[in-house]
């Protein structure tokens, strides 16, 4: 494929390449997955939205580790959805399972409806980056946790993200977060040793920018001991 051809993939996978794509991703971002949950500190019963699973070739491992999660996953791709529906269409009770197509500006979802958002390698496709952010917020209940998962900008040096990708260092992206209202917001850094969309053996820098939806004083009596 072409890099522009690439980057349409990794955007939105679609067709046989997108099948192709979406098998590689869920194998090369599995490490950053797993780092941003640690990150996100999900509690039993919490509601979890995930942006961009694709076809959430990590769930089994997440409810095993939180079963009672109630999880939905938002995803541009009706591909990736229909693949990751038909994968973990028995996520046994109490956890609860769903897969919407759509965008995140015009997710199905209610303002306050969620305690945790995550989203690895989406937020380069956000723009304007403030209004996805502000959505965000919105979504989230007060006192809810936010996790970005990303590659730093050193890293993202192939041609392909020349084609609609903006990068982030970290640190400008966590003041993007304050800006719109998120507090508490943090920027940790990690290395880990991969392999980049070519497959190619690389290092990488791994991005975990968090923050939260500043509390309202109203208590969330289910997670109230």
């Amino acid at each position: 494929m072409r890099p522009s051809e690439l980057a349409a993939q990794l955007r939105c996978p679609h067709d046989q390449d997108g099948q192709e794509v979406g098998e590689r991703m869920n194998a090369h971002n599995a490490p950053v997955i797993e780092a941003a949950y640690q990150a996100l500190r999900c509690r039993a019963g919490d509601r979890v939205l995930e942006i961009g699973p694709g076809s959430a070739g990590h769930l089994d491992r997440l409810f095993g580790l939180q079963p009672d999660l109630d999880y939905t996953g938002l995803d541009c791709s009706a591909l990736m959805v229909r693949q990751a529906q038909r994968a973990h269409r028995h996520i046994p009770p109490p956890g609860r399972a769903r897969f919407v197509v759509g965008d995140l500006m015009a997710a199905p979802l209610a303002d306050g409806a969620l305690e945790r958002i995550v989203a690895v390698n989406v937020v380069y496709f956000w723009s304007p980056l403030d209004e996805a952010l502000n959505r965000l917020l919105a979504l989230l209940a007060p006192g809810g946790r936010c996790c970005l998962a990303l590659r730093s900008r050193r890293c993202m040096t192939l041609p392909v993200f020349e084609h609609g990708f903006a990068l982030f260092d970290g640190p400008d992206l966590a003041i993007d977060m304050k800006r719109v209202g998120f507090c508490n917001v943090t920027v940790e850094s990690r290395r880990e040793n991969s392999v980049n969309v070519l497959g190619e053996d690389m290092e990488k820098e791994m991005l975990l920018v968090c923050g939260e939806r500043p509390a309202s004083g109203v208590t969330d009596t289910r997670h109230t001991p």
